[in-house]
């Protein structure tokens, strides 16, 4: 006799098969983003994509998520299930967000965790839901506040500032500890260089060989630090009689510490292989859908070509003798042409800069901060000085660190230090001089402003984010074995196909001034050089475990104003 569990399942295979001939519109997945052309006929698809999309379709992954967490409501009575069957998400589920398209790609991360996680020692125990239930409520109480509290973060300083300043940081250690480690005729370790340079207490000692004593006690601290983190994090979400409940706190603890941050963010995603191709995907999301091309039919021939009346170009071509000079007067015609079109495009360039400037008067001010923070500011002398104020300035998106932080990966300034330096002057023009073109709160760091809330921080994008982490952590929606790490030519080539993703995203006039003189194949090698930075996993470690740290400060500053434990005596007590 089949068991409730496999009834449901069948119940939820035979519906879903049920929905696909009436016309639903089955949603593309955006895992193969970059890799197949939009407008490529559907019977061209391979097998294996089809196989993606019927996995990672809306249709099916509301039917995983039923299955899994819906069961108590799909395993009444016939006409009840039938309407559960039915119900919206929305309607049998909390709401974990503001958007049911977030929602949907969060239950499917929390179904593939409870399925997995929970189901696999708690279905052998009872048969009963209340507990599971009771997790994902627990789960939604804590992504509502979290988003609350995400509201409140300043994503642009977040993003286009502080992280490129852990890049940045990144990037000057790991040159450092590789070209600082052949300086001597006692060559140390690049690892022990790099971790003497930006040291974290999570990632000591160095494990210089895996399964040494070393590398078990690096191990050991790692973990710590995650329980530590993520009950500071829950003293803040959870409700108070949650949070005294020492079985669910512990279990929740252990499945964002270790399935979450250990599994996931400190796993594969700390190789260099892993990177590349997170940075290739992601630039394939941000990039705008290429339009369809339609085949045009072919024109109709001319009637008088058709009749034969019309000379045949083709036939003159092939008779006349080959010009080898020109004129004074055709040389002077092209170049005044050249001169037209230039000018042209100049005056087309400077008119829709100052449109846009004029249109930017109407935009919202930037809020300012409300932390007390500390900023490095540029005084009229062009020297440092330290400005900390309650209600903090912003800085402005032209001073912002990701600028220096892209010219540092390039080697920009020990390639073409001249442009580096002209590049310096021109903002300190633009920022701190008297013009202030962009300063805070201009015409041309508002437009600036809007135009990264609208086509970079747009939420439309989260879900497809999402989507690409369930893909790549969890695939075919199970925590199995994951990814398979690819072999060094495969990573190789996953580098380089990186290299041609962010070519392809860089204007080829930035490409051409930036790499001068360069051909194709040069500019692809420096491109490569610079992937280089994230070739070691445990080099890489330190800058996720950076950007962990960073985040949850920011998410929750009163983490960084007392230690977690200080946080957790205070709870025990009350």
């Amino acid at each position: 006799m089949p068991s409730k569990q496999e009834s449901l399942d069948g119940v939820m295979d035979q519906e879903t098969a049920r929905a696909a001939p009436r016309g639903h519109a089955r949603t593309k997945s955006n895992i193969s983003i970059g890799s197949n052309n939009p407008s490529r006929p559907k019977h061209n698809r391979s097998k294996s994509t089809k196989k993606l999309d019927s996995v990672y379709s809306d249709e099916a992954t509301i039917a995983f998520i039923k299955r899994t967490l819906c069961a108590p409501q799909l395993a009444g009575p016939e006409g009840s299930r039938a309407r559960n069957i039915h119900k919206p998400l929305s309607e049998l589920l909390p709401p974990l967000t503001s958007s049911n398209q977030v929602d949907l790609q969060i239950y499917a991360l929390i179904s593939i965790i409870i399925k997995d996680f929970v189901h696999a020692w708690y279905s052998r125990i009872t048969p009963d839901q209340d507990f599971t239930d009771q997790v994902v409520h627990i789960i939604a109480h804590c992504t509502r506040a979290l988003e609350q509290r995400i509201r409140a973060v300043d994503l642009e300083a977040l993003i286009l500032d502080e992280l490129p300043e852990l890049i940045n940081l990144h990037v000057t250690a790991y040159r450092t500890a590789y070209n600082g480690s052949y300086t001597s005729s006692l060559v140390a370790d690049p690892r022990e260089i790099y971790h003497a340079i930006n040291p974290h207490p999570a990632l000591t000692p160095v494990p210089f060989e895996s399964g040494s004593l070393a590398s078990l006690d690096q191990a050991e601290n790692e973990a710590v630090w995650r329980q530590l983190l993520i009950q500071g994090v829950l003293s803040h979400v959870l409700p108070p009689e949650d949070l005294n409940n020492p079985p669910l706190r512990v279990l929740v603890t252990e499945i964002f510490s270790e399935l979450i941050i250990g599994r996931g963010v400190c796993g594969n995603i700390c190789e260099g292989w892993f990177i590349c191709d997170l940075i290739a995907k992601l630039l394939a999301i941000l990039r705008p859908p290429e339009p369809d091309v339609q085949q045009q039919p072919p024109t109709s021939p001319n009637r008088l070509e058709q009749f034969g009346l019309l000379a045949d170009d083709s036939d003159d071509a092939e008779e006349a003798p080959t010009v080898t000079s020109r004129s004074p007067v055709d040389f002077i015609s092209k170049a005044f042409w050249q001169i037209m079109q230039y000018a042209f495009l100049a005056f087309m360039t400077i008119r829709a800069f100052f449109t846009a400037l004029s249109d930017a008067a109407s935009l919202p001010p930037r809020a300012n901060s409300r932390e007390d923070s500390t900023h490095d500011e540029l005084d009229d002398s062009g020297s440092l000085c330290q400005q900390s104020t309650h209600d903090s300035i912003k800085r402005p998106i032209l001073g912002m660190s990701l600028w220096s932080c892209c010219s540092h990966l390039i080697s920009l300034d020990l390639q073409m230090p001249w442009l580096t330096t002209m590049g310096a002057y021109i903002q300190w023009l633009m920022i701190c001089s008297s013009w202030k073109v962009g300063y805070t709160n201009s015409r041309l760091d508002r437009l600036l402003s809007h135009h990264i809330q609208t086509k970079i921080l747009d939420p439309s994008r989260l879900p497809s984010i999402l989507l690409l982490i369930r893909t790549n952590m969890f695939p075919n929606n199970s925590l199995g074995p994951g990814r398979v790490p690819p072999t060094p030519s495969e990573a190789l080539a996953i580098k380089t196909k990186c290299a041609t993703a962010i070519i392809a995203a860089i204007p080829p006039v930035v490409v051409k001034q930036v790499f001068a003189g360069a051909g194709e194949e040069e500019v692809h090698r420096r491109v490569e050089d610079m992937l280089d930075a994230f070739g070691d996993a445990y080099l890489n470690k330190h800058l996720i475990v950076g950007i962990v740290d960073l985040v949850i400060v920011k998410l929750f500053p009163e983490l960084a104003e007392q230690s977690i434990s200080s946080i957790l005596k205070k709870e025990d007590g009350q």
